[in-house]
């Protein structure tokens, strides 16, 4: 018997403080449950987006890990990063193991989860709200840190450096892969994408 999907229109009206209504900053995001689970539609990039869970265990916001990846060149220079490094529950805590860890369960139907480019990550960040992060819509990815997330990729000049996304600054950062950061996962292929202005 298949999953049955839900997608679940959020054209969100908050009150401004002059009393006028504003739109949210993507009304075009639409919660998608399967299964007693909740992940986040972007119908703008056509993108499926985790969303993390108060429940402990796997998926839970607080959870940190390091970046590291087996498949990486691993000669001379280690590009590979750092295992099991970050704190967290259920899964070993370096980003490779959480992926893997998600798609066992399933996730919304789906066993295809990997990391997100940090062109993605950019795609669910509003830098407006950098004065009142984290900077991203919160009605539909709650629990989300005023930090940074680990994004997928790596950073070519520096073996044991990759890319992180600011929830916090809402922008990209460089830092070294063994630091812990929050992970959010993300599914499918955009359809329009804005790349990050370096």
């Amino acid at each position: 018997m298949k999953a049955l999907i839900f997608l679940v229109p959020l054209l969100l009206v908050a009150c401004a403080p002059d009393g006028e209504d504003t739109l949210s900053y993507n009304p075009e995001f639409q919660l998608v449950a399967v299964g007693g689970e909740t992940c986040v539609f972007d119908a703008n990039s056509t993108l499926l987006w985790e969303q993390k869970s108060t429940e402990p265990g796997l998926r839970h916001f607080e959870n940190t890990y390091s970046w590291f990846h087996p498949n990486e060149a691993h000669g001379e220079l280690d590009y590979r990063g750092t295992e099991d490094a970050g704190d967290c529950t259920a899964s070993a805590c370096d980003v490779w193991s959480f992926v893997l860890a998600v798609n066992e369960t399933g996730l919304c139907g789906y066993n295809d989860w990997r990391m997100p480019t940090k062109d993605e990550l950019y795609s669910i960040s509003d830098v407006r709200k950098a004065a009142s992060p984290p900077t991203t819509d919160t009605s539909v990815f709650p629990h989300t840190q005023s930090a940074e997330y680990w994004s997928g990729n790596d950073y070519s000049f520096r073996h044991d450096a990759a890319w992180g996304w600011s929830f916090e600054l809402g922008h990209d950062r460089v830092d070294w892969k063994k630091q812990p950061k929050y992970v959010r996962l993300v599914r499918g292929n955009a359809a329009t994408l804005q790349a990050v202005k370096e």
